[in-house]
């Protein structure tokens, strides 16, 4: 369906482009991108997170993300946060299971996407 940004960043840009490459390069592409996605910018620092996401209904989620992360964490959180849409969609609900899968995603995501530019994303 569609992305779409709200909140405090100047870089919501990345949340797009990661919103594609997930898209492109996902392993449940044609399920992921049926869903509408909104990525909320805001000051996480109390919250001690980079980011989260929490399913609305069965076609939308909230992800929201610390509006001032790294470039690296940055892409990191959001492939991390929409590979547990993919385990919302799945029902996956062991939290075990679902933070290691993330955390391998985003790292394998990231690099993979880094490869593919030849060159690390810097804005």
């Amino acid at each position: 369906m569609t992305i779409c940004t709200s909140g405090d960043n100047n870089s919501s840009h990345i949340a797009i482009e990661a919103y594609n490459y997930f898209i492109e390069h996902g392993t449940h592409k044609h399920i992921f991108k049926e869903k509408e996605i909104e990525v909320h910018y805001c000051d996480l620092t109390e919250d001690n997170v980079f980011g989260w996401c929490e399913q609305c209904d069965d076609n939308h989620w909230l992800v929201t993300i610390h509006n001032d992360l790294q470039i690296t964490e940055h892409y990191k959180t959001l492939f991390h946060e929409f590979q547990h849409i993919i385990q919302d969609i799945y029902g996956i609900k062991c939290e075990v299971v679902r933070e290691n899968e993330a955390y391998q995603i985003e790292g394998t995501m990231y690099r993979e996407m880094c490869a593919s530019r030849q060159t690390v994303p810097t804005s």
